[in-house]
């Protein structure tokens, strides 16, 4: 291999191995897809790939703000949500458009371009008892400008948030509540009529891409696999790039003794800064992937609780390795699809029958006791004594 990146690769060959098996695993998919293969694996379950490489992406945020930075953020998932508002805007709106418009067809006067507009307003926002464009919506019917929306506003919201916080010096659990509160503060907001976003109804109907009503969904979710796998390699490579640099030396120096970095002379407050708005970036991108293979998106999706299931996966695959929050987040969220989809079968007692549905929670908080007592570094960390025991 030549070139930086060709080096990179061969001083650190874990990256060439886990990109060899996510795209050895994106070819065993598409083979086995309805759209392109021999069908044993159904459009339902590339979708729930699809979405399980997306939490994959946004636990390799999560794992580089705290496992290597030291930053307990909970609230990542508020940044994961605002990318799939963000994407979602557009595809609400066009789809939303094309309907209005191909109903106009039919009458014997045409519309005018407001009565239209107005048209449209009335169906996204009559849900709400309105029918006109917030402010919010100013640029819904551009794709480009919504698409850089998607990195924009999670990330000037993350540049603000962490400009305010680590310039006062908040750390440790300070820092983490205030990162809660900012995603309790937004989903509240949200959840208002008046916020602009429908409210506690959200925005729905996002897997039927505008102009491709036609298109089956086996491919179409194919698409957006292929995307996630695409994003998941390209973050996992931008994370290792970063972690393996001197900027990741500073940055894991910052996580051990931040008090000591800060006496020989580095602003450690500007290194902060930096990781927190690139991993909401990457966590915004994630979301803006997610919420169109999952259909619908609303302000439960941003709640405290689930900022704290991120950071679960990322302690249960192992904090500090970025190939142990893929693992922990595929792990996780695979078997929650499985308990909670009603595919795990109930257990009968006699006295009592075990439904997975109800005790799935319990069974993930046990399961992160139990790691967190008796295997700190995760699930990742067992192939670290399996690397020590083949070396010696």
């Amino acid at each position: 291999m030549q070139g930086p990146l060709g080096k990179f690769m061969l001083k650190h060959p874990s990256t060439l191995v886990f990109l060899g098996l996510l795209s050895l695993f994106t070819i065993i998919v598409t083979i086995g897809s309805e759209a392109f293969g021999y069908g044993f694996v159904s459009t339902s379950f590339v979708k729930t790939l699809g979405k399980t490489l997306c939490f994959c992406l946004i636990a390799i945020a999560m794992d580089l703000v705290w496992g290597y930075c030291g930053i307990l953020s909970l609230g990542h998932f508020a940044f994961f949500g605002l990318g799939g508002y963000m994407i979602g805007m557009w595809l609400m709106y066009e789809r939303t458009r094309l309907i209005v418009i191909n109903a106009a067809e039919n009458a014997q006067i045409p519309m005018t371009h407001q009565e239209i507009q107005d048209a449209i307003g009335t169906q996204i926002f009559g849900v709400v008892g309105g029918s006109d464009f917030p402010l919010v919506w100013a640029f819904s019917h551009l794709f480009w400008v919504q698409l850089a929306l998607v990195v924009l506003v999670p990330g000037i919201l993350a540049l603000i948030f962490g400009w305010l916080a680590f310039r006062s010096r908040v750390t440790g659990v300070y820092l983490s509540i205030l990162t809660q509160a900012m995603t309790l503060a937004l989903a509240l907001y949200l959840f208002q009529n008046d916020s602009g976003l429908r409210g506690n109804n959200g925005l729905s109907g996002l897997q039927n891409l505008p102009g491709l009503e036609s298109t089956d969904q086996s491919l179409i979710s194919m698409w957006f696999f292929w995307a996630s796998a695409f994003a998941l390699g390209l973050g996992y490579l931008l994370v290792k790039l970063i972690v393996e640099s001197k900027l990741g030396n500073v940055v894991r120096a910052i996580r051990d003794d931040e008090a000591r970095v800060r006496f020989l002379g580095y602003n450690v407050e500007v290194y902060k800064l930096f990781i927190f708005t690139l991993t909401a970036v990457i966590a915004a991108i994630a979301g803006a992937l997610y919420y169109p293979q999952a259909g619908i998106i609303n302000p439960a999706e941003i709640a405290p609780i689930a900022s704290i299931y991120l950071a679960v996966w990322v302690a249960i695959g192992g904090r500090g390795r970025i190939y142990g929050a893929v693992i922990g987040a595929a792990v996780v969220s695979l078997l929650s699809s499985w308990f909670t989809g009603g595919q795990a079968p109930d257990i009968s007692l006699g006295f009592y029958t075990i439904k997975w549905v109800d005790w799935w929670l319990v069974l993930l908080g046990i399961s992160f006791v139990i790691v967190t007592l008796y295997v700190p570094k995760g699930i990742g960390g067992l192939f670290d004594k399996f690397t020590k025991g083949a070396e010696q």
